[in-house]
């Protein structure tokens, strides 16, 4: 495979990219196709994949409920571990192949049926949780304003499309998900407003007879297992974030993914601690519907969440836009798009988005079966395969130069020779490198994720089924 950017195929964890002056344009292209152009620290880009999943916490109360305190909060943690681990996986595999974008992977891999099949996955998951965002936005800003600046009688469908063309629009131009780096830490810092409004007010709601739902196992275990799992899934924009990091080692990475799943695990419990201690059994999927319309207070948290879902929409647009893409063939290995097709695709996908976002105020079981099957297929089953597929790949590549260097021995110049030293510590960085990506643990691993992604995508799409009350989410 060839090189892409400024990387070679194994580079030191402790060696710096080479700086390259580029205008504003080319970078943006280059940072989001190719590795070596990032400008993003690890915190920046931490803030980005928290940012990615922050809005999944609004079924985790309910989720708690259903799975039980105990066995709810057990694994949370549990599920934050192995996402953690898929995310980087995934990275791993990239580089072990040399290949930094998801669908691309998954066809050198697993063939061009496994390209269709990622590419389509990839489309409905972006498309629908971008569809979401706009829906909760179009609950909470638009209710706002009628509530309190009654004079003006705007329905929901003009604030939605004021708003979106306004603020949310201008945010989808760029190519490169770095860009949104700054406002992925503004959306992420509007969720400490929202669960301290919450804990203000849930008090004042509890009732008199209230007693502390402190259970072993709930009502619905299996279909909780199903919402946890979703609400640390953002396998949809990994490449993304890691092209735009500035430092592109498999350590730095690591460390980026801990850092996210860490402060997604502590706001998504924090907020489900809150909202099903308050209101145990009578929880609702959006813990907002828990508390009256005129709350002043509670708007608080309302215009919070609702400014932030500006902010976020771009995490689903991006890879709903790369997916529509690659599946229409204006982008390729080869090429990518010119920047009037980006801004023609960028329109397409936006109206249409729009226009779901609009006119659809649920998505119900069919959003539920889509997103529990699209979410683990890409979280976990590809990630998981990805990583053993591209670790025989890698040890194949290894095995086929070494041959090839002992056969062509002889025919080296000796007036070619290069310092053994510098040979030496070549060697012994790959070899670490390598040894750290392809231990028999991470091996295990992989295989276990795999499992672990068939066995959530069964009984979480199974659920919508036989629990009615998974249509609600």
């Amino acid at each position: 495979m060839p090189v892409y950017g400024s990387i070679a195929a194994f580079t030191p964890d402790n060696e710096a990219l080479p700086e390259i002056e580029l205008t504003k344009v080319q970078q943006d292209l280059y940072q989001s196709a190719r590795p070596g152009y990032g400008t993003r620290n690890r915190l920046e880009v931490s803030f980005n994949l928290v940012n990615a999943t922050s809005k999944n916490e609004k079924g985790i109360p309910f989720a708690i409920y259903h799975a039980g305190f105990i066995f709810g909060l057990s694994i949370s943690v549990f599920v934050a571990i192995i996402s953690q681990l898929g995310l980087y996986m995934l990275i791993i595999a990239g580089r072990r192949v040399e290949i930094y974008k998801y669908a691309e992977l998954t066809e050198y891999l697993m063939g061009r049926t496994g390209y269709h099949f990622l590419n389509i996955v990839l489309l409905v998951q972006s498309l629908g949780i971008t569809v979401s965002y706009f829906i909760l936005m179009g609950d909470t800003l638009p209710v706002l304003i009628n509530l309190y600046f009654p004079e003006y009688k705007l329905s929901r469908e003009l604030i939605v499309c004021l708003i979106s063309l306004l603020f949310v629009f201008p945010l989808l131009l760029p190519r490169s998900i770095g860009a949104l780096a700054r406002f992925s830490v503004i959306s992420v810092l509007c969720i400490p407003v929202i669960i301290l409004v919450i804990i203000i007010r849930a008090p004042a709601y509890i009732p008199q007879d209230h007693k502390w739902p402190i259970t072993w196992t709930g009502p619905d275990l299996f279909g909780a297992l199903g919402i946890i799992a979703f609400a640390f899934a953002c396998p949809h924009v990994a490449f993304n974030n890691y092209l735009a990091q500035r430092n592109q080692s498999s350590r730095a990475w690591y460390w980026t993914t801990v850092t996210a799943t860490s402060m997604s695990w502590g706001v998504t419990i924090l907020f489900a601690l809150v909202g099903y201690l308050s209101f145990g059994e009578q929880v609702h999927p959006n813990l907002f519907l828990n508390f009256t319309p005129d709350d002043g207070i509670i708007n608080i948290g309302r215009f919070a969440l609702g400014f932030s879902m500006i902010l976020t929409i771009p995490m689903g647009f991006y890879p709903t836009r790369e997916s529509l893409q690659k599946i229409v063939g204006l982008e390729t290995a080869d090429r990518h798009p010119s920047k009037l097709e980006h801004i023609l695709i960028t329109l397409v996908t936006f109206g249409t988005i729009l226009y779901l976002g609009i006119t659809v105020h649920s998505l119900g079981k069919v959003y539920a079966l889509v997103g529990g099957f699209c979410a683990t297929t890409l979280a976990y089953i590809i990630p998981g395969a990805a990583y053993l597929l591209a670790g025989r790949q890698q040890s194949f590549s290894m095995l086929h130069k070494r041959l090839t260097e002992d056969e062509s021995d002889t025919l080296v110049d000796t007036n070619t020779i290069i310092d053994t030293n510098t040979i030496r510590t070549t060697e012994t960085t790959t070899t670490k490198l390598y040894d750290q990506d392809n231990s028999v643990v991470m091996d295990v691993a992989a295989g276990l994720l795999v499992i672990w992604g068939l066995f959530v995508m069964v009984v979480s799409t199974s659920g919508v089924f036989t629990n009615p009350s998974s249509s609600n989410l």
